[in-house]
């Protein structure tokens, strides 16, 4: 095994064809002054996917180091935990890069940016760059939403959990954290862990920077995980029904739309009586001040239905 990277990039793949080509080309671009390694979990997919992994993988021995499943581990309850598992556990980087094998990096120095500024500055734990939006159904390519932070022309800012998380101004694919500060029973406190517990918490142990530069691109498209998954199963597997997910989005805003996610999910419940009050809770709460109380409701005749 090559000598210890720097730098674990860390990549879940699962039906990514048409997209893994470029996802692992602008890992291999990155301009860097120290090692890196790439960790990649193929979950079993079903089209050429794991096949292009190998053509890289067999280029790149002393860079990539796939993961080949015969059986999916997604569908049998690994969800939120999956780069915990299958990627984390195995980096040897003191820090760690994440993106998806749908999404891309587009900047050859983004890496090297990051650590530059972790490495000077020990009291942060995790930073991000800005990244576009890219809609595969009609090829529109959009700015994220963090734009007006940087009106002033800072090259970065701050970054707390209800900035951060309040507003969504990021995407997995731009963070990178030390692998330290970083502890796997995090997702043992929530029924569904998601990427906003895990910068949630990065962000309790130390600092967090927003770069102004624009390094990637988050792609939305009919295989995605969020697009493949019912409003159903959403309710039954994604969903984090619990209070945490709900304290760390602070602002009224979120609130009410986690909300209304909620009752999009519920709608498949409505056969019974139960819910017939639920329309009639949310009319009432989301010009409400006490938002915190609608949640409540909501959350205890749910887990009634779903406990039933």
């Amino acid at each position: 095994m090559s000598e210890t990277p720097l730098v674990s990039i860390c990549c879940l793949a699962f039906n990514h064809e048409p997209f893994i080509r470029q996802c692992l080309d602008g890992f291999l671009m990155q301009e860097t002054t120290f090692g890196i390694e790439i960790l990649i979990h193929d979950d079993a997919s079903t089209d050429n996917t794991a096949d292009i992994i190998r053509a890289y993988a067999d280029k790149y021995p002393d860079i990539i180091f796939p993961i080949y499943e015969t059986e999916n581990k997604y569908s049998h309850g690994f969800k939120g935990k999956m780069d915990i598992v299958f990627n984390y556990s195995r980096a040897r980087g003191k820090y760690i890069a994440s993106c998806e094998g749908d999404d891309y990096w587009t900047d050859p120095h983004k890496l090297q940016k990051q650590v530059d500024f972790m490495e000077s500055h020990p009291e942060y734990s995790v930073c991000f760059h800005r990244c576009q939006h890219l809609n595969t159904y009609n090829g529109a390519m959009t700015d994220d939403r963090c734009g007006r932070l940087f009106r002033d022309g800072k090259e970065g800012i701050d970054i707390t959990a209800d900035r951060s998380l309040g507003n969504w101004i990021t995407q997995p694919l731009t963070m990178l954290f030390r692998r330290d500060c970083f502890d796997p029973n995090w997702q043992k406190q929530y029924k569904y862990y998601r990427d906003m517990h895990e910068i949630y918490h990065l962000l309790s142990v130390g600092k967090g920077y927003l770069f102004s530069f624009v390094g990637g691109v988050y792609r939305y498209h009919a295989g995605g995980i969020h697009s493949m998954i019912s409003n159903e199963q959403y309710c039954t597997t994604a969903l984090p029904i619990d209070e945490e997910f709900y304290r760390i989005n602070r602002t009224r805003a979120a609130k009410r739309n986690y909300l209304f996610t909620l009752q999009d999910c519920i709608k498949y419940y409505t056969s019974t009586d139960k819910w017939k009050a639920l329309g009639y809770i949310l009319k009432h709460f989301k010009v409400s001040h006490d938002l915190h109380l609608a949640y409540k409701e909501i959350i205890r005749l749910f887990k009634h239905a779903t406990n039933a």
